[in-house]
């Protein structure tokens, strides 16, 4: 699976377009489930995979996030992007995975060449540059809390608004700023002792 871009459409406007779209999918029009499963399958299993760190078991939880979405449309809360609300859904069933591994904590992958290409505005038309910070950004986060490397994925790799950030894990939008702002510091403070920058922007 490969990552999907970033979408163009403003948030308001996506979450109204989503919401319609359930309603009609829960007053019968099953067969326009596919629309949500194309738009967010491939950057769910990139979340997922973040988490689990293992692409077989990502595959497993993005297909039973799905179906137990599908379930459970009747619950979708129309102020919110489908995306923020599969999410949930789907980082309960990978802390369950974890949880069966017995593993207190969220796994990354330690191969670069195997992680989620870095956002846009932290690629170049320089190989061994990107590949040396691509490095660097694993090795780095890493080192990162849990929780702070979850907030820390959602904004910079997912790129979620605080707001869709806060309704994703579950917390006030005051934490998700807090824990980002302490995950970027940790991050820019390893990468200079690294001798590598990039740019933790908001």
């Amino acid at each position: 699976m490969k990552p999907d871009p970033a979408g163009t459409i403003p948030e308001s406007d996506e979450a109204a377009e989503e919401a319609a779209l359930v309603r009609r999918i829960v007053a019968g029009e099953g067969h326009r489930y596919s629309v949500l499963v194309e738009r967010y399958q491939r950057r769910l299993y990139w979340s997922c995979l973040r988490v689990v760190g293992d692409p077989d078991e990502a595959e497993d939880v993005v297909q039973e996030a799905f179906v137990r979405a599908y379930e459970r449309l009747g619950d979708f809360d129309p102020t919110h992007r489908f995306y923020t609300w599969i999410y949930r859904i789907a980082r309960n069933r990978c802390l369950n995975v974890l949880r069966r591994r017995r593993v207190w904590g969220l796994v990354t992958l330690s191969d670069p060449d195997q992680a989620p290409p870095l956002p846009a505005a932290e690629r170049s038309d320089r190989p061994a540059e990107d590949h040396e910070l691509a490095r660097a950004l694993v090795d780095c986060r890493a080192n990162l809390p849990g929780d702070q490397r979850e907030v820390f994925d959602l904004r910079h790799a997912d790129g979620l608004s605080y707001r869709e950030i806060a309704a994703a894990v579950g917390a006030p939008e005051g934490t998700v700023m807090s824990r980002l702002a302490r995950a970027r510091e940790k991050m820019r403070a390893c990468l200079e002792s690294k001798g590598v920058t990039g740019p933790m922007s908001a």
